[in-house]
């Protein structure tokens, strides 16, 4: 494969790492959302929610406390823009998330930014460090009615 066909095939599969992320997100499908992560991995979610996690496990478990809380979340990444240097990546992305909870009587609205580290191990990219700003919130429900139902994963 040609270093431009490795590099492109390299984006994509950051890109679609994440996608994954918000899919499982979104989904609650906390068997992808693990496996986004290497194993000593950081995610650190600044103000005003100010938390920073270590290891998999534990962002894992703070995860789907915080999320499951929910009625639902819907993020959706974009502008994501990748720096690649042999097996490691940086990526930073836009980001669009919805929160609706208590019945749809709380909410949250924001715009924010991931900054990724990744690293590639045994053919796969993983975030080594996930790290969320947010640029602007609205602490407001979102308008409308919820129909998404979970199965329980």
């Amino acid at each position: 494969m040609s270093t431009e066909n490795s590099s492109l095939a390299d984006r994509i599969a950051i890109r679609e790492l994440i996608d994954r992320y918000s899919y499982a997100v979104n989904e609650r499908d906390w068997q992808a959302f693990e496996s986004c992560f290497a194993e000593d991995a950081v995610w650190d979610v600044g103000k005003p929610f100010n938390f920073r996690m270590q290891g998999r496990s534990s962002i894992l478990d703070v995860a789907r406390a915080k999320i499951s809380e929910e009625d639902f979340v819907i993020q959706t990444p974009h502008a994501t823009v990748i720096w690649l240097d042999g097996d490691r990546a940086r990526a930073h992305s836009t980001m669009r998330e919805i929160v609706s909870s208590g019945g749809g009587a709380k909410g949250i609205q924001m715009m924010g930014t991931y900054a990724d580290e990744l690293t590639r191990s045994s053919g796969e990219w993983r975030f080594t460090s996930r790290v969320f700003r947010v640029t602007t919130i609205n602490f407001t429900a979102p308008v409308g009615d919820c129909y998404k139902e979970w199965a329980t994963r």
